[in-house]
């Protein structure tokens, strides 16, 4: 699982006088040519940092960890086998540092030698999927998990202290305080790993009595509870209860947040809805947010010199220099607002997005086209 810890520690990094390798390369999803396709990738990109290994203006220490972190991640190629997405590798062999995240996404690959990690194609995949902690309380005991990128990993056991014997006072006083000690596990999971949703689940008649102890900050993180059989239930069942809650929760908020954007377009506002919009709005750095119906594919045309973007022509309208026809126009699209620092969402719901492909939030207001 990729753990906030792990995001902190690349995104904190600094090679200190020494130069950090970022490296993304995509998994294609055919398992028969994927391992041999990645590898040459990965050949091909370190190919181009290689000739800085040989530098000497970048002094020793430099070359000598730079030489270290392509032996690292070539021999990471060789042995690894990773999902469909992409894989991000991150290497400042120098100072011991060596990271790998695997992305359920594809992002353009590309290494990038600079005294940081190159995070912001990470970030941008990543900002996409919330965490969610999934807790089962009963009276005397709690489990909790954290559930991201469908992955579940256990995060924290609690059990009742004190035994109330027959006094049912005591025992009342004891469940009050062990729901108590459940709900700061649940704030310090969702200070910690960076939770945003809570799954809650347990018997049918003590599961409103705990929601009553939860304070505001956490009540409003609460995607959907579920009820469970303390004697039978499994962790693969659980999975499945949370993350269809998950489900649920996402295709809600999708639908919200383009019936916003289309409204706020239709007002004359700070927003954008279509290819011919959206692509002037990539080519001006105008893009704040760009929600992008999923598995939605365009051909079009990109000037690599201004990356004017457009459905169509011969010649950037910008330079006037012939443009690249590529085969999907909405993934260069993406990738040029990853680059301009915005963010991505992408629709799986069932929204007017299935007419229109894409939509944005707006920096600034869009300047008149140029004449293609």
């Amino acid at each position: 699982m990729i753990t906030t810890e792990t995001i902190n520690r690349i995104v904190g990094f600094a090679g200190n006088g020494l130069p950090v390798v970022s490296l993304y390369v995509r998994v294609p999803p055919d398992l028969r040519s994927r391992g041999a396709m990645v590898r040459s990738q990965i050949d091909s990109r370190l190919h181009e940092i290689r000739p800085m290994a040989e530098d000497h203006a970048l002094g020793h220490d430099a070359m000598m960890s730079l030489r270290g972190d392509i032996g690292w991640i070539a021999g990471v190629a060789e042995e690894h086998s990773w999902p469909p997405g992409t894989v991000a590798l991150f290497s400042c062999s120098g100072r011991g540092f060596f990271e790998q995240v695997q992305l359920p996404r594809g992002v353009r690959d590309r290494v990038i030698v600079d005294e940081t990690p190159w995070v912001r194609s990470m970030l941008a995949v990543l900002d996409e999927y919330q965490r969610c902690g999934v807790a089962v309380v009963h009276r005397d005991s709690a489990r909790m998990w954290e559930l991201y990128l469908d992955q579940m990993r256990e995060a924290g056991t609690l059990r009742l202290s004190g035994d109330p014997g027959r006094n049912d006072h005591k025992a009342d006083e004891l469940t009050k305080r062990h729901f108590r000690q459940v709900v700061t596990m649940l704030e310090e999971l969702s200070r910690t790993d960076g939770c945003e949703l809570l799954a809650i689940g347990g018997p049918r008649p003590e599961l409103p009595r705990f929601l009553d102890f939860l304070p505001s900050d956490l009540r409003r993180r609460v995607a959907g509870t579920f009820t469970v059989d303390e004697a039978t239930f499994s962790v693969g069942d659980l999975k499945q209860q949370a993350s269809a809650i998950v489900g649920r929760y996402e295709r809600s908020k999708e639908e919200r947040l383009v019936a916003e954007t289309v409204e706020t377009a239709a007002a004359g506002g700070l927003a954008a809805v279509g290819l011919p919009p959206c692509l002037w709005a990539g080519s001006v750095a105008a893009v704040s947010h760009l929600m992008v119906q999923d598995g939605a594919i365009r051909p079009g045309v990109i000037c690599d010199h201004d990356r004017w973007l457009a459905l169509a022509g011969e010649t950037c309208p910008l330079c006037e220099r012939p443009v690249r026809r590529v085969p999907d126009i909405i993934d260069e699209l993406v990738e040029v607002v990853i680059d301009e620092g915005g963010s991505i969402k992408h629709i799986g719901a069932d929204t007017v997005l299935k007419e229109h492909l894409v939509a944005a939030s707006l920096r600034f207001p869009l300047p008149p086209q140029p004449d293609d």
